[in-house]
């Protein structure tokens, strides 16, 4: 966990729908957002929301699996198939993976 007592996180994609999953999770979640990662071959640039985007292939070793958890930002393009391959290879280097439901309070 880090100083304000949440829990870090990358964000696996940088799509709009990576940027949205960082709205949610920075201002609605247990969750700081620290990082993007997409695979090596689709890194097109260093930073987006003002956070790094890493290679993938390289997430271990920037993000301790220990210290991070993971959210996979991957739309459901090829069946899930992409996004389960990316869930099962982050869980298999150590990480968590994280979720978010929004829980509206009753009025």
């Amino acid at each position: 966990m880090n100083d304000a007592g949440k829990r870090r996180l990358v964000i696996v994609g940088d799509s709009a729908f990576a940027e949205i999953a960082y709205e949610y999770f920075k201002y609605d979640s247990a969750y700081e957002p620290v990082a993007f990662a997409v695979e090596k071959a689709f890194l097109r640039r260093e930073r987006l929301l003002d956070l790094p985007v890493v290679a993938f292939e390289q997430l271990a070793d920037l993000y301790d699996p220990a210290e991070h958890h993971v959210f996979v930002a991957i739309t459901y393009g090829q069946l899930n198939r992409l996004r389960r391959r990316l869930l099962d290879e982050v869980k298999s280097r150590g990480y968590s993976a994280a979720s978010y439901i929004r829980v509206r309070p009753r009025s």
